[in-house]
């Protein structure tokens, strides 16, 4: 049984004649979920790349480590049974993880029109510098919190704003 005002309502509305409700709901789903993909594509593969360097360094120093018998990484390698090889192979695997990470932000920035910074220097400048890594996965964090993307200049940039902030607080060495 329906009540008499219910259909009355649904008889006024124009979209019910062709049944139309039900798609205007969906179009607009659709719609909300084909502009936020893109940007969370971007947003993960950008913080994929930050992983892919983070590891890349990590068994970088490792290898170097292990060579030079450094008592705390041979301690490391033994405890989970690694050996010099294995730290070769897997700063190998994550080079390559990285380069693939970067071309593919790469494509996905030119949806953007972002301009994406010189390879290597851009992999090595985020290999090198944990403080870096770990700066760019907050401002994409919050990025995502907010659906926006950010360029990689434009992440630089607040990075370096960061820096002279800690430079204008930290009291001078006597």
């Amino acid at each position: 049984m329906r009540d008499s005002d219910y259909n009355i309502e649904e008889r006024d509305d124009p979209r019910t004649w062709a049944n139309e409700l039900i798609p205007d709901c969906e179009k607009e789903i659709q719609s909300a979920e084909e502009t936020e993909l893109p940007i969370i594509e971007y947003l993960a593969e950008f913080k994929a790349l930050i992983d892919a360097c983070g590891q890349a360094s990590y068994f970088f120093n490792m290898k170097k480590f292990v060579a030079a018998e450094v008592n705390k990484a041979k301690v490391v390698a033994q405890a989970y049974g690694h050996d010099l090889r294995y730290y070769e192979d897997q700063l190998k695997e994550w080079r390559v993880k990285g380069e693939r990470s970067y071309a593919v932000l790469t494509h996905l920035a030119r949806r953007f029109d972002y301009d994406m910074p010189e390879e290597k220097a851009f992999l090595n400048s985020l290999a090198l510098y944990p403080d870096r890594r770990k700066a760019y996965k907050g401002y994409l964090q919050t990025c995502l919190k907010n659906r926006k993307t950010l360029s990689p200049k434009k992440l630089e940039a607040k990075y370096q704003k960061r820096l002279e902030k800690r430079l204008k607080k930290k009291p001078p060495r006597a």
